[in-house]
C-alpha cells in the first residue's frame, strides 16, 4: 500500500524534515522534499535516494508563505509522482528575540513560515487528497504552544497557532477521510536549535526526565505512525513527543 503513496515534506533539507524524508521512504513512500536551500535538499535527496534506491524522491526549492509556490510544489508532486497522499509541514524558523524587540517584520518572518506556511501546503496537499478520497497531513507544532520562554511570543503564538489549525482542519476534513494532527517536539537537537544554545549538563536536566535533547529521527517514527499505521479515529490530536518535558514540574 505504502509503494504507492506519495508524501510532500516541507522544511525537508535538515533537522525534523529531512528526518521525516529518511522514516517515509523506509516505509515506502515516494517524496516531494521542499525547502529554501536548494544544496541542501540535493544532499537530502542523495542520501535517502543512496538508502532506499527503490523510492523516487524530488525536489523543489519552495518558499512557504507564498500561496502560488505552495499551490505548484502540490501540483508537481502530484505531476511528477501520481498523486499526493500526505503532507508534512516540517519547515520553521526560530529566531528568539525579547518582546518588545519584536518589530512586525520579524513577527510576521516567523508566522509566515510556521503558520501561514503550514496552512497553505496542508489546504492545498488536502484539496488534492480530497479529489483522491483521503490522505494524511501532519502539522510540527512545539512544546511552546503551550507553555513558553523569554524571547519566544512571536514563536509560542505560531506554534499554538498550529495547534488550533490540526484541530479546525481535522472538523473540515473528516468527512473527506483526511486526518489532520500534529506533533509537538520538546528540545530537539538540530540546526535550528544548535544555534541557539549549548544546554549544559544542568540544562538537561530541566529540560525533561530523560535528562537529554531529543533526537530527530524519534519525531520522525512519530510521523511515520501517524501516515501509515495510525487509525482514522485519531484525528484532531496533538501528540506531544517532548521526553516527559510538560509532565514535568520546573525543579527549584
Amino acid at each position: 500500500m505504502n509503494g504507492d503513496r506519495v508524501a510532500v515534506i516541507t522544511g525537508g533539507s535538515s533537522g525534523i524534515g529531512a528526518a521525516a524524508a529518511d522514516a517515509l521512504a523506509a516505509a515506502g513512500l515516494s517524496l516531494m522534499l521542499a525547502g529554501r536551500d536548494e544544496r541542501k535538499l540535493v544532499a537530502v535527496q542523495r542520501r535517502v535516494a543512496a538508502a532506499h534506491p527503490e523510492v523516487a524522491i524530488e525536489i523543489r526549492v519552495t518558499d512557504v508563505a507564498v500561496p502560488e509556490e505552495c499551490e505548484s510544489l502540490v501540483a508537481e508532486a502530484a505531476a511528477r509522482l501520481g498523486r499526493v497522499d500526505v503532507a508534512v509541514t516540517a519547515a520553521g524558523t526560530f529566531a528568539p528575540t525579547p518582546g518588545l524587540e519584536i518589530d512586525s517584520s520579524t513577527w510576521d518572518d516567523c508566522l509566515d513560515v510556521v503558520l501561514r506556511g503550514s496552512f497553505l501546503v496542508a489546504t492545498a496537499a488536502a484539496r488534492r487528497m480530497k479529489s483522491q478520497g483521503g490522505g494524511r497531513v501532519v502539522l510540527i507544532s512545539s512544546v511552546n504552544s503551550v507553555g513558553s520562554e523569554p524571547g519566544t511570543a512571536h514563536y509560542s503564538a505560531a506554534k499554538a497557532g498550529i495547534d488550533s489549525l490540526a484541530r479546525s482542519l481535522a472538523l473540515d476534513l473528516a468527512a473527506d477521510r483526511i486526518c489532520v494532527n500534529a506533533i509537538a517536539p520538546g528540545w530537539i537537537d538540530t540546526p535550528m536549535t544548535a544555534g541557539v544554545a549549548e544546554p549544559t549538563p544542568a540544562d538537561l536536566a530541566r529540560i525533561n526526565p530523560l535528562h537529554r535533547l531529543g533526537r530527530p529521527e524519534e519525531i520522525a517514527n512519530v510521523i511515520a505512525y501517524l501516515v501509515t499505521d495510525a487509525p482514522e479515529f485519531l484525528t484532531g490530536a496533538v501528540l506531544f513527543v517532548d521526553g516527559g518535558q510538560t509532565a514535568m514540574l520546573p525543579r527549584p
